[in-house]
């Protein structure tokens, strides 16, 4: 597929892409790491299902439904392809939040004793599945600052470490590569939360042994995404969902025999059109070239850090060249200034972002106004946001 050159396209073209866009002309979008915008092309790939191939793939001795059957088996081995997984280690879920909470409850049911790891930036939905599930289980619950700690801390009693590959907050990225070298030693289960990273650069399955991530952060539809877990792990683990797909027979009382198969793991009517969705998302990811993606994103992210530095009493908690960026207005609440921008129809975000442990570590506020860029966020959208910030009038008495 020849890569298109997204960075020579003009702002406008960019934007003419996702209809988001188009019915709200005035937006200022700025809370991509919470949900992004969906393209023209993938909106169309709902749509056609709906219109022309809706049925069940349990329908299987007809033309459609082997169609539907042939296309999710090419969405799995798209996202496969993504990661540098097998195919037989994806399985579809309702996104990050639902993958972390079946892994925690599969890990939960063969491990007893020792320590599982977090950082102290993680998303609570990879912390508080874990701690519910573990904890009649006899584990210490360790939490770590950076990546340094983390490596000091994995131990022979280290089970499971669960990170984030890059954060929601304040954009730490940890070295995978060299962290699952340590866990490999210790025989210690990584668990890549992918949600934020996957959009924004490389995520490779060769560095964890669990990954999890969300359509909705990839230009996909909510309620769609994947969990990916090692083939010897996965032998290992039963599923913790039951019905309709993976069921071979039942017979007698109460015995029944389970398919040998992806599907066992995914009972029930799928989300059809949300995962064929999700395959058209990474369709439209791919038709970019990732480091172009990257140097344009980082473009304006330092132009955001910039300009808003020129704004009387801001406090910036985020590097130069951060695609997120937290800030506060000195002895205005977060929550305030989100509230005085959305009024004015731009997007950001305020508070800890799920994160709620950062608030422990020493020189972090509690609370803070998040922006967070995607490819379609320009120079103007900076612009509009810190003039509007500057003219804050009597809302924000301090300016």
């Amino acid at each position: 597929m020849k890569k298109k050159k997204w960075e020579k396209m003009k702002d406008n073209k960019r934007k003419k892409i996702f209809p988001m866009f188009k019915n709200n002309l005035d937006i200022i979008y700025l809370d991509n790491a919470a949900l992004t915008f969906k393209p023209k092309s993938v909106i169309k790939k709902g749509v056609e299902f709906y219109e022309k191939f809706s049925i069940s793939t349990r329908t299987a001795d007809s033309k459609i439904g082997i169609k539907i059957a042939n296309d999710l088996r090419n969405v799995r081995q798209k996202i496969a392809n993504f990661v540098q997984s097998n195919e037989n280690e994806v399985i579809f879920t309702q996104g990050t939040t639902d993958g972390l909470n079946q892994i925690a409850s599969m890990l939960s049911r063969i491990t007893n004793n020792g320590e599982i790891i977090f950082s102290y930036f993680n998303h609570s939905s990879a912390i508080v599945p874990f701690i519910e599930n573990f904890k009649n289980k006899n584990i210490v619950f360790k939490y770590c600052e950076d990546e340094n700690s983390i490596l000091k801390s994995i131990n022979k009693n280290t089970k499971i470490l669960i990170i984030p590959q890059t954060t929601n907050n304040f954009q730490i990225k940890f070295d995978l590569k060299k962290i699952y070298k340590k866990c490999k030693k210790y025989n210690t289960i990584l668990i890549n939360d992918a949600a934020q990273a996957i959009a924004h650069t490389k995520v490779d399955f060769n560095y964890c042994d669990v990954l999890v991530f969300s359509s909705n952060k990839i230009y996909g539809p909510t309620g769609s995404g994947a969990l990916i877990v090692k083939e010897d792990i996965l032998s290992k683990l039963s599923p913790i969902k039951w019905g309709g797909g993976q069921v071979q027979d039942i017979y007698q009382t109460c015995s029944w025999n389970m398919r040998n198969s992806i599907s066992k793991w995914e009972p029930g009517t799928l989300n059809f059109a949300g995962i064929l969705q999700m395959g058209e998302a990474l369709n439209f990811l791919n038709s970019f070239n990732i480091k172009k993606i990257q140097k344009y994103e980082t473009e304006i992210a330092n132009y955001a850090y910039d300009e808003l530095l020129k704004i009387k009493n801001i406090t910036i908690d985020s590097k130069r060249g951060d695609t997120i960026i937290l800030f506060n207005i000195n002895s205005v609440s977060s929550q305030d200034v989100a509230s005085y921008l959305g009024n004015r129809n731009i997007y950001v975000r305020a508070g800890a972002f799920c994160a709620y442990k950062f608030k422990e570590v020493n020189n972090l506020s509690n609370s803070y106004v998040r922006i967070s860029l995607a490819l379609y966020n320009n120079k103007n959208d900076i612009d509009v946001l810190v003039e509007t910030l500057k003219n804050g009038g009597n809302f924000i008495e301090i300016f």
